[in-house]
Parts: C-alpha cells; sequence; structure tokens
C-alpha cells in the first residue's frame, strides 16, 4: 500500500500506478525485477502474488500520467513469508554394513529453502517386503546432512529418499536412491526341520528355508551336524555333511543310536544358527560283535558257571533283549553230539548251565540278540564239569552164601556214560534183614577198583543179607545197586536165650520164662530150649544139678519138686539144628517158704514153783522150709482147779524162753513149734515137768471158833485153795 503523490508533484492526473518488485536472492542466480500496472487509480494499494517463499522483496512504486511516469518511491524490502520447501533434495546412500547404510544430501541454497530448514526427514523401504511393507522414517536435526540408517535388515535393497522441514512444513522428498546391505550370515536356522528313520544306520533328514527376511543374503549350501547321544568311544562324535537342497539322507550311522540333528544356512558372509535340535534314533539291528571276555568255570560234576561282559555299546546295534549262550559235549556215549542252549534276561551277565554230563569237556560260547535277531558267537571256551558220584551203579551183582558167616559177592563196572569220573574203590553194603536190638545195622567193605569181587566175613549166622555195590569217584558214592538178598548157613546159636525170669509157684516149684535168644545170635531156627537147675544149698553133702529139655521151641515151663525155700541157680540154652548155644547167665530163684517140716529139738527144762526155763535147738536146716521169724511155746497145767484145763502160748525169736506166773508145784505139758512167713510148724513132742513146791499162798479159808470153855476154844478152816 502507498500514499497518492502529493497533488503538487502529480503533473497531471494520476492514470495509472506501477509496481516494481525485485526478489534480493534467487535460485537461478539473475534477479529479475517484475512489474505489474494498477489502473485504477483510486486504489493506493496491491497485493503481489506469486512471489518466492521466504525472500526479501525490493519493492517500489511510481505512477504515471498521460504523458509517462513519475520516479520511483523509495525502495521498501519486505520477507515473504515461510514456506515449505519446493525443491527436491539431492540425495545418495552407500552400504557401509550389513545392517548399515549411509545417507548424504546436499543442503538447498537458502533461495529455495522457502524458510529456516529445520529438520530433514529421511524415508526408507526395504525392496523386498517379504509379505510386510514397512516403511521406516528417520528424522535429522539441521544443519546435518549425513546420517547412518542402522538396524537395517541383511542383504536387502532399501528405497531412501530425504525431504526438508521449515517451520511450516516439510518439501518434496527427493528423488529415490537405493543401496543394498551387504550380505550377513543367515539371522535364523532353517524352518521345520523333520527325520525319519530310513534303516539302523539312514535318517532322512527335511527342512524349509531361512525366512527370507532372515537370510540376509543369497543361500549358498546348507549344513546338517548329527551328533550321537552316545559315545562308544569316550569321544562326542560330532559329524557334518552340506547340500544345496532341502534335505538329505545321512548314512553310515550308528546302529540304534539317538541323533541330535540341527540344521544351519550359509551365505557368502558365513553360517547361520543351527536349527533346534531334532532326536531320532536309529533302528536297532543285530549286534555286530559278541559279548565280550567269556569265562567259565566248573562249580559242580553238572554245572559250568559262565560269565560274560556286554557286547562293546558300538556293536550292540540294539537293545540287547537276551543272550544265548550255546554248550556242546566233546564226548558222545550214544554216537551223537548234542548242541543245547540256554537264554539269560539281558540284565545278567552270567548263568549256570545245569543238567550237564558229568566229568565231560564243553565247548561253550554266549551271543547277544537285539529285537533285530542274534549277532555273532563268541570263541569258543571249553571247560569240564567236575568230577560226580557215579549216577548208576555197578552191574550184574551176585552173591553165594560161602559158610554160616560168609558170602562172595561179585559185579561188572558202572557203563561207561554213569561213571561220572574216575573210579577210585568199590563199596559193598550188606544189610541184615532182621533187627536184633531195634536197629538194623549196616556195614560195608570197600574194594579196589581193579578188583569185581570180594568175600563177605564175620556175618551173622542164618541171616539173610540185603546185600548191594555201589562206585566212587573222588566225588563221593553213586547209587548202591539193586540188593540181592543171600543168607549165611546155619550154625549153633551164639548167645543164650534173653531175659530169664524165674518165679517161685510153691514152695517146691519155680515157673522159667524167657524170651528168644536175639535173632542176630539165632544162628538158625530154634528147635528146643534145654534148662539147667542147680540148688545152692546142701543138706546132705551132695549138690544135684538137673536138665531138662523143652518139646519144641517154647517159651516156659515149670520145675517141680523142688525143695522149700532154697535157692535155685536156673539158665536156659537154645538148640538149632547144629546143636546147643551157649547157657544163659544164671538167674537164682528160691523156692516159697513152708511151714516147717519138724519142731524144734531137745528141749529142754529148768524148774522153780512158778518157773519154768524152757531151751531148744534149730529144727534141721533141711526141715526149716523157710526162714525160721519166731517161736511158739505152748504150756498147760495137767491138773485143774477150776474145772477147766487153760493152754497157755508165749512166743519169743530166741532159743529159749523163761515161763513165769505158773502154780506152783503142777505138771505142765510143754511143747514148741517154729514159725515161717508162712506159718507155724508141728510141735514138738510135749516135755512134762512140774514146778516146785512152795509156801502156801494163801491162809486156810472159813477159820471159825467156838468157845467150849473158860479156857478152851474149838478153831475149825477149811483148806488153802488150790488156786
Amino acid at each position: 500500500m502507498w500514499m497518492e503523490v502529493p497533488p503538487v508533484e502529480r503533473n497531471g492526473v494520476i492514470s495509472m500506478y506501477e509496481v516494481r518488485y525485485v526478489p534480493l536472492e534467487t535460485c537461478s542466480g539473475t534477479l529479475m525485477a517484475s512489474i505489474i500496472s494498477i489502473t485504477n487509480t483510486s486504489m493506493t494499494s496491491t497485493t503481489l502474488t506469486d512471489l518466492k517463499e521466504y525472500v526479501e522483496y525490493n519493492v517500489s512504486i511510481r505512477s504515471y500520467t498521460s504523458v509517462g511516469p513519475g520516479p520511483y518511491s523509495n525502495s521498501v524490502v519486505e520477507r515473504t513469508e515461510e514456506d515449505a520447501p519446493d525443491v527436491k533434495l539431492n540425495a545418495t546412500a552407500i552400504a557401509l554394513s550389513e545392517t548399515e547404510i549411509a545417507v548424504c544430501w546436499v543442503e538447498l541454497p537458502d533461495i529455495c529453502q522457502n524458510g529456516n530448514i529445520t529438520v530433514y526427514e529421511i524415508r526408507y523401504e526395504p525392496l523386498d517386503t517379504f509379505g510386510v511393507l514397512v516403511t521406516r522414517f528417520e528424522n535429522v536435526t539441521a544443519p546435518t546432512t549425513i546420517e547412518t540408517l542402522t538396524d537395517l535388515e541383511e542383504s536387502v535393497g532399501y528405497n531412501i529418499s530425504v525431504r526438508a522441514y521449515t517451520s511450516v512444513g516439510p518439501g518434496p522428498y527427493s528423488d529415490p536412491v537405493t543401496a543394498m546391505t551387504f550380505e550377513d550370515s543367515p539371522r535364523t536356522a532353517p524352518r521345520n526341520v523333520t527325520t525319519m528313520v530310513l534303516s539302523s544306520t539312514e535318517i532322512l533328514v527335511t527342512w524349509e528355508r531361512v525366512l527370507p527376511i532372515d537370510e540376509n543374503g543369497e543361500i549358498l549350501l546348507y549344513e546338517v551336524e548329527f551328533v550321537p547321544l552316545e559315545t562308544f568311544d569316550m569321544d562326542m562324535s560330532t559329524n557334518t555333511t552340506n547340500t544345496t537342497s532341502l534335505n538329505i539322507t545321512l548314512t553310515d550311522l550308528e546302529e540304534d543310536v539317538d541323533y541330535n540333528i540341527s540344521v544351519r544356512a550359509f551365505t557368502s558372509a558365513g553360517p547361520g544358527p543351527y536349527s533346534d535340535a531334532v532326536t531320532n534314533r536309529t533302528l536297532e539291528d543285530r549286534p555286530t560283535a559278541a559279548p565280550q571276555n567269556v569265562t567259565t568255570m566248573a562249580e559242580s560234576s553238572t554245572e559250568i558257571l559262565v560269565t560274560w561282559e556286554e557286547v562293546p555299546a558300538i556293536d550292540e546295534n540294539g537293545d540287547i533283549t537276551m543272550y544265548e549262550v550255546e554248550y556242546m559235549p566233546l564226548e558222545t556215549f550214544n554216537g551223537q553230539i548234542a548242541t543245547n542252549s540256554v537264554t539269560v534276561d539281558p540284565t545278567l551277565l552270567n548263568t549256570t548251565l545245569t543238567g550237564l554230563e558229568e566229568y565231560v569237556d564243553y565247548n561253550i560260547s554266549v551271543r547277544a540278540f537285539t529285537s533285530v535277531g542274534p549277532g555273532p558267537y563268541s570263541d569258543a571256551v571249553t571247560n569240564r564239569t567236575l568230577e560226580e558220584r557215579p549216577t548208576a551203579a555197578p552191574q550184574n551183582v551176585t552173591t553165594m552164601a560161602e559158610s554160616s558167616t560168609e558170602i562172595v559177592v561179585t559185579w561188572e563196572e558202572v557203563p561207561a556214560i554213569d561213571e561220572n569220573g574216575d573210579i577210585t574203590m568199590y563199596e559193598v553194603e550188606y544189610m541184615p534183614l532182621q533187627t536184633f536190638n531195634g536197629q538194623i545195622a549196616t556195614d560195608s567193605v570197600t574194594v579196589d577198583p581193579a578188583l569185581l569181587n570180594t568175600t563177605l566175613t564175620g556175618l551173622e549166622e542164618d541171616v539173610d543179607y540185603n546185600i548191594s555195590v555201589r562206585a566212587f569217584t573222588s566225588v563221593g558214592p553213586g547209587p548202591y545197586s539193586d540188593g540181592m538178598v543171600e543168607r549165611t548157613l546155619e550154625e549153633s546159636p551164639a548167645a543164650a536165650p534173653q531175659n530169664v525170669m524165674a518165679t517161685a509157684v510153691s514152695s517146691t516149684e519155680i515157673r522159667i520164662s524167657w524170651e528168644p535168644v536175639a535173632p542176630i545170635d539165632q544162628n538158625g531156627v530154634i528147635t528146643m530150649y534145654g534148662i539147667r537147675s542147680e540148688p545152692l544149698e546142701t543138706f546132705n553133702g551132695v549138690l544135684v544139678t538137673e536138665t531138662v529139655n523143652t518139646t519144641g521151641p517154647v517159651l516156659r515151663m515149670n520145675l517141680t519138686g523142688l525143695e522149700e525155700d532154697v535157692d535155685y541157680n536156673i539158665s536156659v540154652r537154645a538148640f538149632t539144628s547144629v546143636g546147643p548155644g551157649p547157657y544163659s547167665v544164671g538167674t537164682v530163684e528160691r523156692t516159697d517158704q513152708d511151714v516147717p517140716d519138724a519142731p524144734p529139738q531137745n528141749v529142754m527144762t529148768v524148774l522153780s514153783s512158778t518157773e519154768i526155763q524152757v531151751s531148744w535147738e534149730e529144727i534141721p536146716a533141711i526141715n526149716q522150709s523157710g526162714s525160721i521169724t519166731f517161736f511158739e511155746v505152748r504150756y498147760n497145767p495137767l491138773e485143774t482147779f477150776n474145772g477147766s484145763l487153760s493152754t497157755n502160748t508165749t512166743i519169743t525169736t530166741m532159743l529159749g524162753i523163761t515161763l513165769n506166773s505158773l502154780e506152783e508145784n503142777v505138771d505142765y505139758n510143754i511143747s514148741v513149734r517154729a514159725y515161717s512167713v508162712i506159718g507155724p510148724g508141728p510141735y514138738s513132742e510135749g516135755v512134762v515137768k512140774r514146778t516146785d513146791e512152795d509156801q502156801p499162798a494163801a491162809a486156810p479159808q472159813n477159820v471159825m471158833t467156838m468157845a467150849e470153855s473158860s479156857t478152851e476154844i474149838v478153831v475149825s478152816w477149811e483148806e488153802v485153795p488150790c488156786y
């Protein structure tokens, strides 16, 4: 806007105004003035348009009359307001590394900036979107004109453009420039690694490529790493193989082994990370080696302990499901070599072979099984079972009695298959078939192995013997042969009847009983018994021994007509058809007592008025018939004073007694008898003896007096009583 020309200076009618404006800056290097005319002179203002942003303009105005223009007014300098830049920057980009690109640009001339540049904005986006277009921005504060973009994707081309900002806003983006980050090793591993076992030594491995965003370059090859999870040589062996395809078959693997399998990709920059390990196990196979260090030890005649160590782990080729022990005898007894085997639980490394032949060499070998089948046998180990007792008896045993105490025994050898060792001796066992003491006494004799016969001696007479023979090895005896029964010849009994008992039946009879001669001593069939009896007392100076035989083999007899109360020594003997055996040890038995056969002898008396001393001698021994226990003296007066004769007795163990309190001057008939435990014997013949006279023991009776005169008295009385 302006003010009109003062009228004094108009010099005419103002017909128009001319506004001249010249930018003080130019993008082209040439400052060009612009002019606009305003014909409406009533206006003293106008708007200049199409000016350059944020540029100082030198503005001056002049007016026109019909004649022409007047002078320009003094210049007025005014700057246009800021605006967004309208000129593209010139940008360049260069890759610095796998994840960095340097971007630089040329700052716009001030005239082209349309204001004060405050910020530059860098826009960049990958050329490979990987399915998602991600545009990123980064601001750089002016006046910096270079920036390094970081955290970029590896081996990816980026479109990059830059624009400037004023306070009003952004200008246009520069033309895009392209730069590609360097290749790097892949950021991630191949995906979806899978494995499939093809055999005991092969595994097929497949995978998908690394995510494109993570490849970081051109994938040149894949490396497959496979690591066994079991070590067989103390070193965990890691193996790798390369391929350019997305699968590979791993071969020559160990059988029945878990493998950790991983895959990684390579670019020119190197390998990426391995995929997570996938574990798979090769199939089982037969073991490729035998159990190790097989040892054997004979434990008995029919048993061999076999021990071994495991198949080397590298050769097991699977889980060992069992072991098989094969054993073969090196000797045959029936023309055939029989090979046998036993299976053993896989948790055990030993077994005992049983039921073997005694004292035989065996070839023994061991092999292991997996679920697929058996591996090879170990080298055979030879061992011999121990000797054992023979398992059979000598053959064809025969016997023949040669006397009452001898039997000849003969036999043949044990069959070779049953000898079970070297025969060291034979034993002949002989056992009586009768028991004589409640026990069967078995005896035996040994015979040199070179002999096949022997004579048994010292046998019991007339006894059946069960005779059997067995053979010995160093281990011990085999079984006895079946018993052969042979009876020795008869002989007279070797012992007396047993338990001879004698019992007095009466004073003249003794019952004898006995038990048979012990069977072992009978030495034949007992045909009868002989009883010998001998009194141990003699009454006439001669001891008479008597014998009597039974009729047949009865076991009791009564001896009669013996003396009373006499000890008898009694013995018994038995007879066979050959003759009598010895008497038994004497058994003493006494006949019962009896009443004495005679009275005491020589009874004598000595007198006084009231006493008679009686004495006598013993009964003769032969008539005592027992032990005299006491004597009884009987005495009775031969006169009676009261009408009855009283008989009195008294006893004593002595050979005399004094009878007292007798009546004076009276005849007494006196006799004596002896008692045994059985009772009294007869009285001796009576001896009459009178007691001596004595003074009267009483006065005359019934004395009576009667005076007859003054000087006479008649006295009368009765006799003294007789009692």
